[in-house]
């Protein structure tokens, strides 16, 4: 991995943490208080979405991004991706595998017990299958390296 793709991913993966800390604490508090599992994760993905475009944009991918349509578009769509990741990974958490309130209960210390529920551990096994899809379409198709006057364009 070259030096500054390095330094784009640890950006990225900083910028992922709060992201991560917006959309987990939305989820928990939809997933707790309404007992939403999807919707929650729709709406809680949602707003880290939001948090992760300012600063990746701004930050991250500063000398690529473009404020272009086309730079708008692509980052739904590998949003929109990573989002079907993540909803894929929570299916598949409760369904086929069984990660359950019940299983969770079992493993879980008592004083965890009412913010630690199956579909918190569910989510905490889809974010990071979602992190990586992410960051591999922001820096391929999102905020990809502008070519050089002249050169021609490579990807």
């Amino acid at each position: 991995m070259k030096k500054e793709s390095l330094g784009q991913f640890l950006k990225f993966a900083l910028v992922g943490v709060l992201n991560t800390v917006v959309d987990f604490l939305v989820f928990q508090l939809l997933n707790l208080t309404l007992g939403w599992t999807y919707l929650a994760q729709v709406i809680g993905y949602s707003a880290g979405v939001l948090n992760s475009y300012f600063w990746n944009s701004r930050w991250t991918f500063r000398k690529e991004h473009q404020r272009s349509a086309r730079e708008a578009a692509a980052f739904v769509v590998v949003n929109l991706v990573s989002l079907g990741v993540s909803l894929g990974v929570l299916w598949l958490c409760r369904n086929p595998f069984g990660i359950t309130d019940a299983w969770v209960a079992g493993w879980i210390p008592a004083w965890l017990g009412g913010f630690v529920k199956g579909d918190t551990v569910a989510k905490l096994i889809a974010t990071p299958c979602a992190i990586l899809v992410n960051f591999i379409g922001n820096k391929l198709f999102v905020f990809r390296a502008k070519p050089e006057k002249g050169a021609p364009e490579s990807n």
